[in-house]
């Protein structure tokens, strides 16, 4: 099952071509946000990251579908 994932400011991925900030990935059939997390070895502290499926807030044990649009995006604190 394939979904896309948006990749937002510290998370974008550096490669020889440039950055990257969207990326098709392919999940096993009943896959939660934190497989896909654990899939794309993303090693940010859960509790400082939004996880937004299709503009929902969701949590870390959403099991996506397919054609989800997943967004990662750290949460920004200022003070």
């Amino acid at each position: 099952m394939k979904v896309t994932v948006h990749l937002h400011t510290v998370l974008q991925r550096q490669t020889p071509e440039g950055l990257v900030r969207q990326l098709e990935v392919t999940v096993p059939p009943q896959s939660a946000v934190n497989d896909l997390l654990t899939q794309l070895e993303i090693d940010f502290p859960l509790d400082s990251l939004l996880l937004v499926v299709n503009g929902r807030l969701v949590e870390k044990d959403h099991v996506l579908q397919e054609g989800d649009q997943v967004n990662l995006m750290p949460a920004i604190s200022g003070g």
